[in-house]
C-alpha cells in the first residue's frame, strides 16, 4: 500500500513531467527545425509549467485539492509533451525517407506486340527475344539471367534501339527485353509503341549510386539545386529521361532565387560519355549524369538535386491545396480548361499546364515558362508559415513523391532558416535558348535523325554569369 502511495504521489507526477520536458526539449534541439529563439521561448514556457506544478505541491497534503490539481496538470503536460515529441520525431523520420537519396531503380521489361497473343512469360518458350546490350549491358545481363529462370528462349542481340524495335514489328523476334528508361528512345521512332505493345514480364534492379551532394553547401546560405522531372509515373527513383531540367540558385542571405530552365532537347555533351546527345537522354544514365552534364554546360557547381515525376507533381499540388498560376491565354486540354489570367490549379490541371506545348507557336520554349510558373507557385505556397508549422502532415501525404540528395540535417537547417527570418524571396527566371535542327549521330540513338536544339551560347553565358553573381552576393 505504501509503495502504491509513493507511485501515485504528487512528486512522482512532477518527476514524470520533468522527464517529459527534458525529452521533448532534447528532440527539438536535436532535429534543428526550430530557431534558437523559438526553442528558448518553448523552454521558458515548459519551465514555468514545471514551476507551477511544483508550487501547487509545495506544503500541500497528498489528498488536498492543490495536490490533486497538480497531478492533473502534470498528466496533461506529459500527454502534450509526448505528443509534441512524437510529432517532431515522426516529421524528422518522414524527411529521412526522401532525403540522402543514393539509390536508383532500373525497371526491366519483356515486351510483345499486342497482336502476338502472348500474355505471360511462359508463352515465350522456344521463342526469340531481342535485346540491345550496347548501352545498358550490366542491367540487360541481370534481366536476361532472370528471364532464363522463367522460360527457355533464344536471344538476338542488336546494337541500337531502332533495329531492336524494327525486328519486333517485322516479327523477326517474338519479344524484346529493354530497360524502361530507354522506352522513350523507341517512341521517338514509333510514336504508338506503348499503345501497340504490352509488357508480359517485369523486374526491378536497384543499385546504389554515388552521392554527389555538396554536404555543408547550405551552411553559408548559398547553393544550387538541380530540379529534374522524369517522364514516368510510379516510384520516383525509377531511371528515366529527364524531361524537365531546371537549376534553382538560392541565396538565403539576400533572399533571392534565380530559376534557370534548360530545354529538354538541348544538344549537350554527356559528362560521363564525352559524346553529344539530347539533354533529356542524360536521365536514362542516371540523375548524376544529368547533374554533371548541366554543371559542364553552365560552368557552375550544382550542390544538390531534387527529382520528381509526373505523379509527384499531382500529389504535391493537391496536398498544398492547389496553386495559383497565371496563364497568358485560354487553353483547352482534353477535359481541362485553363482560363486566360489567374487560375487556381489542382494537381491534374497543373500537370496538364506544365506539359502543354502544342498550343503555342514557341512550342517547348513556352512549355518551359509554364513549368517555371508552376514551380514558382509551389515555392510561393511552401513559404506560408502555416505550411511550415504543419510540415508533418504535408510530408506524410507526399511521402514517396520526390527525392533529394540533400541530407535530413540540411533540410532541417533550411526549415530553421526560413522560420527564423520569415523573409519573402525575390524570384527571377531565365531560360536557355537555341535553334532547332534535325540531328543524326546522337550517342543514345546514333542511327536516327532526331530534333535537337543547338545552344545559343549567348544565353548560356548570360545565365551562367547571373548564377555566379547571385552566388557572390
Amino acid at each position: 500500500m505504501k509503495i502504491l502511495e509513493k507511485i501515485l504521489s504528487a512528486k512522482t507526477f512532477l518527476c514524470l513531467q520533468l522527464i517529459a520536458t527534458i525529452v521533448c526539449l532534447f528532440f527539438m534541439v536535436r532535429v534543428k527545425f526550430l530557431p534558437a529563439k523559438y526553442i528558448i521561448l518553448v523552454a521558458v514556457v515548459l519551465v514555468f509549467m514545471l514551476l507551477l506544478t511544483f508550487l501547487l505541491q509545495l506544503r500541500a497534503k497528498e489528498t488536498s485539492i492543490r495536490a490533486i490539481f497538480s497531478r492533473m496538470l502534470a498528466i496533461l503536460m506529459c500527454v502534450m509533451l509526448v505528443m509534441a515529441t512524437v510529432f517532431v520525431r515522426s516529421g524528422y523520420n518522414y524527411i529521412s525517407g526522401f532525403a540522402d537519396a543514393d539509390r536508383e531503380i532500373n525497371v526491366m521489361s519483356v515486351i510483345v506486340l499486342n497482336e502476338s497473343g502472348y500474355k505471360k512469360i511462359d508463352d515465350l518458350k522456344n521463342k526469340k527475344i531481342g535485346l540491345n546490350n550496347q548501352v545498358d549491358k550490366e542491367n540487360i545481363v541481370k534481366a536476361k539471367n532472370d528471364v532464363n529462370k522463367k522460360v527457355k528462349a533464344s536471344y538476338k542481340v542488336f546494337d541500337n534501339f531502332v533495329d531492336l524495335a524494327n525486328n519486333l514489328y517485322n516479327k523477326k523476334t517474338d519479344a524484346i527485353l529493354i530497360n524502361e528508361a530507354f522506352r522513350g528512345l523507341i517512341e521517338e521512332e514509333y510514336e504508338m509503341f506503348s499503345d501497340e505493345t504490352s509488357v508480359i514480364y517485369q523486374m526491378e534492379i536497384s543499385r546504389k549510386t554515388e552521392n554527389l551532394a555538396n554536404t555543408g553547401g547550405i551552411d553559408d546560405g548559398v547553393f544550387n539545386v538541380c530540379i529534374t522531372g522524369i517522364d514516368t509515373t510510379g516510384p520516383v527513383s525509377t531511371v528515366s529521361r529527364s524531361d524537365v531540367n531546371m537549376i534553382m540558385t538560392v541565396n538565403m542571405n539576400t533572399h533571392k532565387i534565380i530559376l534557370t530552365s534548360i530545354p529538354r532537347d538541348y544538344y549537350v555533351t554527356l559528362a560521363s560519355h564525352n559524346a553529344k546527345d539530347k539533354l533529356t537522354h542524360s536521365g536514362i544514365y542516371g540523375v548524376n549524369e544529368t547533374v554533371k552534364t548541366l554543371e559542364n554546360l553552365l560552368d557552375i557547381k550544382i550542390d544538390y538535386y531534387v527529382r520528381i515525376n509526373f505523379t509527384s507533381l499531382i500529389k504535391i499540388v493537391d496536398v498544398l491545396g492547389g496553386v495559383d498560376v497565371e496563364s497568358d491565354r485560354e487553353l483547352h486540354l482534353g477535359n481541362i480548361t485553363i482560363q486566360k489570367g489567374m487560375n487556381h490549379m489542382d494537381g491534374e490541371m497543373a500537370l496538364a499546364y506544365s506539359r502543354e506545348r502544342h498550343s503555342y507557336e514557341e512550342g517547348d520554349r513556352h512549355r518551359i515558362q509554364n513549368q517555371q510558373d508552376v514551380i514558382l507557385a509551389i515555392i510561393q505556397k511552401l513559404k506560408n508559415p502555416n505550411i511550415l508549422f504543419n510540415y508533418q502532415e504535408l510530408l506524410q501525404k507526399i511521402d514517396g513523391t520526390f527525392e533529394t540528395n540533400i541530407s535530413s540535417a540540411e533540410i532541417a537547417e533550411l526549415i530553421q532558416m526560413q522560420l527564423s527570418k520569415m523573409e519573402n524571396f525575390a524570384m527571377e527566371r531565365q531560360y536557355l535558348d537555341g535553334k532547332g535542327v534535325m540531328t543524326t549521330g546522337l550517342y543514345s540513338m546514333p542511327n536516327s535523325k532526331l530534333y535537337t536544339m543547338i545552344p545559343d551560347q549567348d544565353t548560356v553565358d548570360a545565365a551562367s554569369k547571373a548564377i555566379k553573381e547571385l552566388e557572390e552576393q
